[in-house]
């Protein structure tokens, strides 16, 4: 299967939905990389953990698919 960006087959919404939600006005990415939830400290870990539980129970194997086939953005 060729990579293609979500949108161009019908997944745009998981961009929006498990890449880009933000928390703390950073997408979920970021928090991610950067290992922000992992902090005590930090005010949105229970939020962000619960919504990263849930999701990745809820997403379909297409949707997973979708995000790990794309190209990167440009």
């Amino acid at each position: 299967m060729p990579s293609q960006h979500p949108e161009e087959i019908g997944y745009g919404h998981v961009v929006e939905s498990y890449v880009t939600r933000t928390y703390g006005g950073l997408p979920r990415y970021l928090v991610l990389n950067g290992g922000r939830f992992l902090g005590p400290r930090w005010w949105h870990t229970t939020r962000f953990t619960w919504h990263l539980l849930n999701d990745a129970a809820a997403i379909t194997d297409e949707e997973l698919e979708s995000l790990i086939l794309r190209q990167p953005f440009n």
